[in-house]
């Protein structure tokens, strides 16, 4: 039908041309150069344009329909080796499933050949070398999957995890470093860095992340327990400026601490300890003492005090408040003890002796207040009954235990047991009463 409806149309452009043609004898001139004319007839010349204008628009369409049908030809070619690769993947992760990671590996590789970029075949062919204990192998799997989808964060959280458990912690951290990158405000990531950061000791850059962490969470109850680990974190970062002597951003950075937590008691330590090597020693007292009046469980902050009053040769002062804040609060056990011990440090023997049996009276027979009273007996060479409240601090009965070390991961135990407490291996507990060379070298 069509080529019918072309020669139709054909006929018809002839049979024009023709008539055209006997109508219009006139002829004209054409000039191409100097040299070169050419004298036509009118008609001749008009159709002459016609069918070249035809013949371009018949040759570009031959041109479209090729250029169509190598595209549809490579589109199937694609579709199959596609359905090609899918097919062996799926084979290749069923053999993953069954432990077979050779003949995995080589199935998932055909398919990774055929969509070299795939995610997903990338991480699986990783798998393979980790479950064979190959995580360098591993390692450049996945890092060349990288260079081929540089914007996947599947694949560089894989790599980071890859690198972390084969022990690669700097790679890990780079790793972990571009997924943040990519997505700033990745809580799994930003605390997988922290850990990190924290393990280096690099407090400021822990800090840091952790401010990040909350300023994502969104759950209140999480939000103040990250907000609690911030504390500590920017503690550390202001303590470790006091350690490098940098006693001015020291004080910056612990007034950033009770910023964010003002009943943080070793940020008050901490500040009345910059203070006073700063050698600001009122206001370093200043700082704890007013810290002990507002916040429970403070007795650091008096071992503090103590310290500083006996370094600058006034005792009596700390002795005093002792007495002050025993009296208000008379039950307050802790307090006593503190004063005992200060008592002891003083050479104070008889008055430690005399508090601590009061304690004893009062019923409080811990371990700590015998250890006390043991020590000031032994100033007063009252060794027997030293040696009776040392032997029942330390809870010792008449059955001795040997201890016993394990061979495996080398960590102690009070008694024999037949599978180690510490890393649950049988049979690896060996008596280690007296360490020689050769049960260290077992060990």
């Amino acid at each position: 039908m069509y080529t019918k409806m072309l020669l139709f149309v054909v006929i018809i452009v002839l049979s024009a041309f023709f008539y055209l043609h006997t109508q219009n004898p006139t002829t004209v001139t054409f000039v191409v150069t100097k040299d070169h004319t050419y004298v036509m007839p009118v008609t001749l010349l008009l159709f002459a344009g016609f069918f070249a204008g035809a013949s371009f628009a018949v040759l570009n369409s031959l041109l479209i329909d090729a250029r169509k049908a190598i595209r549809e030809m490579r589109s199937r070619r694609e579709n199959r080796l596609r359905a090609q690769a899918e097919e062996s993947y799926r084979k290749g992760m069923d053999a993953l499933v069954k432990g077979d990671t050779a003949v995995a590996r080589t199935l998932i590789e055909k398919a990774l050949k055929a969509k070299p970029s795939d995610i997903g075949m990338t991480i699986s062919l990783s798998e393979t070398y980790i479950r064979e204990n190959r995580p360098n192998d591993a390692l450049k799997v996945l890092e060349n999957g990288f260079q081929a989808n540089p914007d996947s964060i599947g694949t560089l959280m894989a790599l980071a995890r890859c690198a972390s458990d084969s022990g690669d912690s700097l790679r890990a951290v780079r790793a972990y470093e571009e997924v943040l990158r990519l997505d700033p405000k990745n809580p799994y990531v930003l605390r997988k860095l922290r850990e990190f950061r924290i393990n280096e000791g690099q407090w400021p850059l822990a800090a840091r992340l952790q401010r990040t962490l909350v300023d994502c969470e969104q759950d209140e109850t999480l939000c103040k327990k990250e907000r609690k680990l911030l504390t500590g974190l920017l503690f550390e970062t202001a303590n470790s400026l006091l350690e490098e002597g940098k006693l001015n951003d020291a004080v910056v950075k612990v007034k950033e601490v009770l910023k964010n937590d003002i009943s943080f008691v070793p940020a008050h330590i901490l500040l009345g300890e910059t203070l006073y090597r700063q050698g600001n020693v009122k206001n370093a007292i200043k700082v704890w003492e007013k810290a002990h009046s507002k916040y429970a469980n403070s007795e650091p902050l008096f071992l503090k005090l103590e310290d500083v009053y006996i370094k600058e040769s006034a005792p009596e002062k700390i002795l005093e408040k002792y007495k002050r804040e025993i009296m208000s609060r008379p039950n307050d056990t802790n307090l006593r003890l503190l004063l005992s011990r200060l008592y002891l440090r003083l050479e104070m023997v008889d008055d430690a002796i005399e508090e601590l049996e009061r304690l004893h009276l009062d019923g409080e027979d811990s371990f700590y207040p015998q250890i006390l009273l043991g020590e000031a007996y032994l100033r007063r060479k009252q060794g027997g009954k030293a040696a009776h409240l040392f032997h029942k601090a330390l809870s010792l009965g008449r059955e001795f235990m040997p201890p016993f070390v394990c061979l495996v991961c080398g960590k102690n135990s009070k008694a024999w047991e037949p599978r180690c407490p510490s890393c649950g291996e049988w049979d690896s507990l060996l008596m280690n009463a007296v360490p020689s060379k050769t049960s260290a070298a077992r060990a």
